[in-house]
């Protein structure tokens, strides 16, 4: 052990899943093969299925943990739930557990996702070196397939406009402190704030639109996902906060969750250019091969807004997305949140009552 892993305080990685038993084994086994395993503590959350049409995955990831030898590993414990949790409180209450045994730092996996050999070692170093910098929210081992404006060799860099959580670690003192702020609603409350200070500048296109919906939204059927710990929160944050994400040059992780099979992202068809986000094949894309990290981080401050716009370009809004969206900032600019909240209740209630008497 070499004085950087002496000094190195380990991350447990957590990971919910309910029955992509392919999924699921090719993110346990790829965690395998990563040099850092042995010092890793891995907590699994097994849903029950809601359903019989998700008894044999389920089955088969019943018959992955009983059988399969995760000695590798410094632990491995499997919560299997005796009763259906669904995918969000299953998520939550690993997290729970792991802050009850009092770990400081912790790794949120998907079960759709493959790791590279050194993502561990590279979660664990960013996550030792930033854990007390007020300026950092979170690590990612996601990296989307752009070309990234960095400094020659950097091996990752500073993003103050995305966050994504395809393998991401969080330190506990800010996770809460973001999980009170977003779930208390003063997310959402901080909309004439965040038009004020001009914050939301930074905000990804995507981002912009999602916030300013979520500020005014009023669909009792809908959750509110400003409201909730997602990647689309954690953005708006970081733009409100004035603080950044942690992410690798060459993407740590690979996601196969666009088939259609999860709960969270679209199926995307993989044809075409693949310019974009909505027709990219992010289960065949590259990641890094190397076995171990070496931590170079770009941090020029001009390399912000260039790779803000390069993503942007990426994951792509319509401009008629966005008029609806410059709408919701121009309401809440005049009238401040309230009233912006009525009028604009107002306006839904008018195209329903002429869409049934059309």
């Amino acid at each position: 052990m070499n004085n950087d892993e002496e000094k190195m305080i380990y991350a447990p990685i957590v990971i919910p899943t309910l029955c992509r038993s392919v999924h699921f084994k090719r993110t346990v086994e790829s965690l395998k093969q990563n040099g850092w395993a042995k010092y890793t503590d891995v907590y699994i959350g097994l849903d029950f299925p809601p359903a019989e049409k998700y008894r044999k995955g389920w089955e088969e990831i019943c018959d992955y943990l009983e059988t399969s030898d995760f000695s590798i590993f410094n632990k491995f414990v499997v919560y299997k739930r005796e009763q259906n949790m669904g995918s969000y409180e299953n998520s939550v209450d690993l997290i729970r557990n792991i802050k009850a045994m009092n770990y400081d730092r912790w790794i949120y996996s998907d079960d759709d996702i493959e790791y590279a050999p050194n993502f561990l070692e590279y979660m664990n170093k960013c996550l030792t070196k930033y854990y007390d910098d007020p300026r950092v929210f979170a690590v990612t081992s996601y990296s989307y397939p752009i070309n990234w404006t960095l400094n020659e060799g950097s091996t990752c860099f500073f993003q103050d406009f995305n966050v994504c959580t395809w393998g991401i670690g969080f330190m506990r003192k800010k996770e809460e402190s973001f999980y009170q702020y977003a779930t208390s609603g003063k997310l959402i409350k901080a909309a004439p704030e965040i038009i004020k200070s001009g914050s939301y500048k930074k905000m990804l296109d995507a981002c912009y639109y999602d916030y300013f919906y979520a500020a005014l939204s009023y669909d009792p059927n809908k959750p509110n996902l400003m409201k909730y710990e997602t990647d689309i929160s954690m953005r708006a944050y970081i733009a409100h906060k004035n603080m950044y994400c942690i992410s690798p040059a060459i993407s740590k992780s690979r996601n196969y969750g666009f088939d259609g099979s999860g709960v969270y992202c679209q199926k995307t068809s993989g044809e075409g250019n693949a310019t974009t986000a909505s027709n990219y094949n992010y289960g065949d894309q590259p990641i890094d091969k190397a076995e171990t990290f070496e931590f170079i981080l770009d941090d020029d401050p001009s390399h912000l807004e260039i790779n803000r716009q390069k993503l942007n370009a990426f994951d792509y809004r319509s401009p008629e997305t966005m008029k609806l969206a410059h709408q919701n900032f121009k309401l809440i600019k005049w009238l401040g949140l309230p009233l912006a909240k009525v009028a604009h209740l107002g306006c839904y209630a008018v195209k329903r009552v002429k869409g049934i008497f059309k």
